[in-house]
């Protein structure tokens, strides 16, 4: 299958595709055809080195966090999901890899795609949903009858933000 990949960590970008094998998945994961994968500054700083602190990557490394797609496989253990699902996910951080023909993805990182959504617009909800849920949740602890100024609110952010808010 194609992926793209890089091969160490480097402050100007330097991705490569290559034919790597489909990943073999567990008991607990799903093999997902991607569809569409976003990108985000997170692939930024996870390519260049950026936060190789708080997680660094074996090399070579597939790139992507976010994608959707379509179940090709379930481990032994999985329900609730089956093939021909239409399903999205944000991916563990210990395990990315979204920018490739296939995933294999573990169950708790994986939803059903919302219905009508296209699969790029799916694949771009995770990262940025969850940054909305936690920035206003979790950090500003927001309660019903706060109110909030979500500056670009028609933005990628904001279009997140507003419903959760």
């Amino acid at each position: 299958m194609k992926a793209v990949q890089i091969a160490k960590y480097s402050k100007t970008i330097q991705t490569r595709l290559c034919d790597i094998p489909v990943p073999e998945i567990s008991d607990s994961e799903v093999l997902v055809r991607v569809k569409a994968a976003a990108v985000n500054p997170l692939e930024l700083l996870i390519l260049t080195g950026s936060v190789r602190l708080i997680q660094d990557y074996p090399m070579p490394l597939t790139l992507g966090n976010e994608c959707a797609g379509i179940v090709e496989k379930v481990g032994r253990k999985v329900s609730g999901f089956r093939p021909g699902d239409q399903v999205y996910a944000r991916l563990p951080i210990k395990k990315i890899g979204a920018f490739a023909e296939y995933a294999a993805i573990d169950q708790s990182a994986l939803a059903p795609m919302p219905t009508g959504y296209s699969f790029a617009v799916a694949a771009a909800i995770p990262l940025t949903g969850l940054t909305a849920y936690q920035g206003i949740v979790e950090q500003l602890e927001a309660k019903p009858g706060s109110t909030l100024l979500i500056p670009g609110g028609s933005g990628s952010f904001g279009q997140m933000a507003v419903p959760v808010a």
